[in-house]
């Protein structure tokens, strides 16, 4: 049950409407001109989805609103530095800033090694992918997403090696009951989503399931851990429906790009998927 410190914030957000398409353009291209308050008007119609982000960090050593406050710290910083040529959407490019920002803080606060956030994130799923493959080393060193990243992999692991994951850190207090490890700091991946986070991903893609065909329910279902006991890689979607993986790969994003049409169903969805893409 929220605080009523959390309380009084989630109400406050809530008065901020959701911006439509063209009004996100309009109000981006005011930042980039460098117009008076459009960053913070930019920021405020996102705050929501900050503490989507921030959800997934609870009981790693901050508090609820400190997330949210790290969040919309590299939210502030995702507005002035986003630039509309980029051709993404302004939250799929800011999902890295805030994310970064809250691991950067969950990392300083826990005193560990110094290992930047992104490194981190990498060889959790490096990790994952590795078991997936049974501990083939070589096969998942190959894959796409890592095989330009395999000295980077090597040396994150060999500075973890010595640190056990169910080993204290970030405590002189001598307060053993709170104590902390790097597991509760690192937790889970972000795109691999807890129980808690699959059902409410599936509860609102069950809402707009009536936009997309039902092979594309069926792809991101399996590809989201929806109604099935785990995540689905693209190659393993394919096998099962006999298209190959880029076949899978292009249904999968125009699926989503039906279910992102509708504002309301972007800003839920986003915090679940913005960063999943292989």
């Amino acid at each position: 049950m929220p605080s009523r410190a959390e309380s009084l914030y989630f109400r406050d957000i809530n008065r901020y409407e959701v911006l439509t398409d063209e009004q996100e353009r309009k109000l981006v291209k005011a930042v980039q001109e460098g117009k008076p308050g459009a960053a913070d008007t930019l920021v405020t119609a996102n705050l929501r989805f900050v503490v989507s982000v921030a959800r997934r960090y609870r009981g790693r050593g901050l508090s609820y609103l400190e997330l949210i406050n790290e969040g919309n710290i590299g939210l502030l910083k995702a507005a002035r530095r986003f630039d509309m040529n980029m051709n993404v959407k302004f939250i799929s490019y800011a999902v890295w800033w805030i994310r970064q920002s809250i691991q950067r803080a969950l990392f300083e606060q826990a005193g560990t090694v110094r290992i930047p956030p992104n490194k981190i994130s990498l060889v959790n799923r490096f990790r994952q992918a590795l078991d997936k493959n049974q501990g083939d080393w070589h096969k998942t060193i190959q894959m796409e997403e890592f095989r330009d990243h395999e000295q980077d992999i090597v040396d994150v692991m060999d500075k973890l090696r010595g640190i056990s994951l169910d080993a204290p850190i970030g405590s002189d207090k001598g307060d053993d009951d709170n104590m902390k490890t790097m597991k509760d700091v690192l937790g889970e991946e972000p795109n691999q989503n807890g129980e808690s986070e699959r059902r409410e991903l599936a509860k609102i893609i069950d809402s707009v399931m009536q936009n997309i065909t039902s092979r594309e329910e069926r792809i991101l279902r399996m590809y989201y851990g929806l109604n099935f006991s785990r995540q689905f890689t693209l190659e393993e979607i394919g096998n099962e429906l006999h298209l190959t993986r880029e076949r899978v790969r292009l249904i999968r994003d125009r699926s989503l790009r039906k279910l992102f049409k509708n504002p309301q169903s972007r800003a839920k969805l986003y915090p679940f998927v913005a960063d999943s893409q292989e």
